[in-house]
């Protein structure tokens, strides 16, 4: 069977973890083209440690395309994105739609917008797409993004703990905004309060950022280090969970969240991180300025939080059952 990992609107490298939001697939699907090699691998507009290839011949013979999803739905915003960027991709994703009938496609998606019928009805909408699997992040135990935090750890300085960088901001944020929801109004409200904060990544005009999207976290990773916390939101259903959890336990912030996020309790959230308001997030983040609060704060829920964590190995396990038995057994 041939695998063919195939970028649709931009292409990318992949050299080692931190790099890209999909990072924590690349890394455990490499180890997994090392482990299996019953299967032929494949790559379009992507590269392992090589420049993006950009050729179509291994999505014509290909039998699998796994298909890196981020936000694609963004794409069918109006104004939302260049428009010569999406008529250049448009014109790439129409080529590799004409070798699609007889294929089976796989989205690995970060992003619960991005479904069978986006792909269907509005990315390949002028083409026949054959056996069609979704392969989420939430789809592993945990989350596959809990990867980020083995990741992350690599990158503290091993005096860390033994040396007081100092805590000196309340709050930070890393990302994207989705506007007209509670996630803008209550990060504008954050933002106007006396709360200091730090902003990385895409926000509404009125809002000052420190910086904008950051891709590698050996960069990211001193921005966001002297802060004491951030909250996490849910997009669409509040049965998945968010990377930003975990990431933020492997920096060292509190992750608030709010209201119903991840209602199943898969990251074992203890009740005083949940916020229903601003005004109760508000209350919670100025307790943190007590160093002793925040220290055991900090500890008690990366303790909580370890209970639900699988080792790396263990997430390569759940992943290789997750590829044999929901997309090549399913291919078959």
């Amino acid at each position: 069977m041939k695998i063919t990992i195939a970028r649709l609107r931009t292409g990318y490298n992949y050299k080692e973890p931190l790099h890209q939001i999909m990072d924590s697939f690349y890394y455990l699907f490499k180890k997994y083209m090392e482990r299996n090699p019953q299967h032929t691998y494949g790559v379009c507009n992507f590269g392992w440690n090589a420049a993006n290839r950009k050729k179509l011949d291994d999505i014509v013979d290909a039998d699998v395309i796994l298909i890196p999803s981020e936000n694609e739905f963004f794409q069918h915003i109006k104004g939302y994105v260049d428009p010569r960027h999406k008529e250049r991709s448009d014109q790439f994703i129409n080529e590799i739609g004409k070798h699609l009938a007889n294929k089976h496609m796989a989205i690995i998606r970060s992003d619960r917008a991005d479904t069978e019928e986006l792909y269907r009805t509005r990315t390949f909408n002028s083409h026949t797409i054959g056996k069609f699997s979704t392969f989420d992040e939430t789809d592993i135990p945990g989350g596959i993004n809990g990867m980020k935090y083995h990741f992350i750890q690599t990158l503290k300085n091993p005096l860390a703990d033994m040396i007081d960088t100092g805590k000196k901001i309340d709050w930070a944020y890393w990302g994207r905004m989705k506007h007209g929801n509670d996630r803008e109004k209550t990060i504008r409200k954050i933002y106007r309060s006396d709360l200091t904060n730090v902003m990385i990544g895409g926000f509404p005009s009125g809002v000052k950022r420190k910086s904008a999207w950051i891709k590698d976290w050996k960069e990211l990773y001193p921005l966001l280090e002297p802060a004491r916390s951030t909250l996490c939101f849910n997009w669409i259903d509040p049965y998945a969970t968010t990377s930003r959890y975990p990431e933020a336990l492997s920096v060292g912030m509190i992750p608030f969240v709010w209201r119903d996020y991840d209602i199943l309790g898969k990251y074992n959230i203890d009740e005083w991180q949940r916020v229903q308001e601003f005004e109760d997030l508000y209350e919670k983040i100025i307790e943190l300025r007590d160093e002793t609060v925040f220290t055991n704060k900090l500890e008690e829920y990366r303790n909580n939080y370890k209970k639900v964590l699988l080792s790396e190995d263990e997430y390569y396990k759940q992943f290789t059952e997750r590829m044999n038995h929901g997309l090549i057994h399913a291919h078959r």
